[in-house]
């Protein structure tokens, strides 16, 4: 009796690498560093950020468009929000802001005004957007959002931190 021998095939049994033709998240924030901004931005006000977090349009977060919804106006950038400047980029809010800060979680030490209001600003803007977080949970501010706060509040030297997890 003559023996069958199996021909095995390489790879038939992994999972195809996009079954559906649609690409997961990880893979569609990967793409944008590789992509022109005009790719992936819709409100047309982004600039392509230093990490792959980072990019990302506020057209694209529930959150900041409810708040665009909120407008009679048709509004097609958080830029434009006629509550951004009072909430997010006027300094007497941010002063404010800062001595709430103060009281909570005690002085900020940050270097510079420049750089405590930034902080500040980040701070409101999600407060405004999302609500009351948590210590450790942090989201990602859109772009166009992030580089409005950094055009008023600049680092002279043009040093940004950026996106960073928080510690665990």
């Amino acid at each position: 009796m003559a023996r069958r021998h199996a021909v095995v095939q390489a790879f038939q049994f992994d999972p195809e690498s996009d079954p559906d033709g649609e690409a997961t998240d990880e893979e569609v924030a990967t793409q944008r560093l590789r992509q022109d901004v005009s790719e992936w931005c819709r409100c047309e006000k982004c600039a392509t950020m230093p990490t792959e977090a980072e990019n990302i349009c506020c057209l694209e977060i529930p959150q900041v468009t409810r708040r665009l919804r909120e407008v009679e106006e048709q509004l097609t950038c958080m830029v434009d929000h006629p509550g951004l400047e009072p909430v997010c980029l006027n300094v007497y809010s941010l002063q404010n802001a800062g001595q709430i800060y103060k009281a909570d979680y005690g002085p900020l030490r940050l270097r510079g005004i420049h750089h405590r209001y930034r902080y500040l600003s980040y701070r409101s803007f999600v407060s405004w957007c999302w609500g009351l977080l948590g210590r450790r949970i942090r989201v990602i501010i859109p772009a166009c959002v992030v580089l409005r706060i950094r055009s008023v509040f600049p680092d002279e030297e043009g040093h940004y931190v950026g996106f960073k997890l928080p510690p665990v």
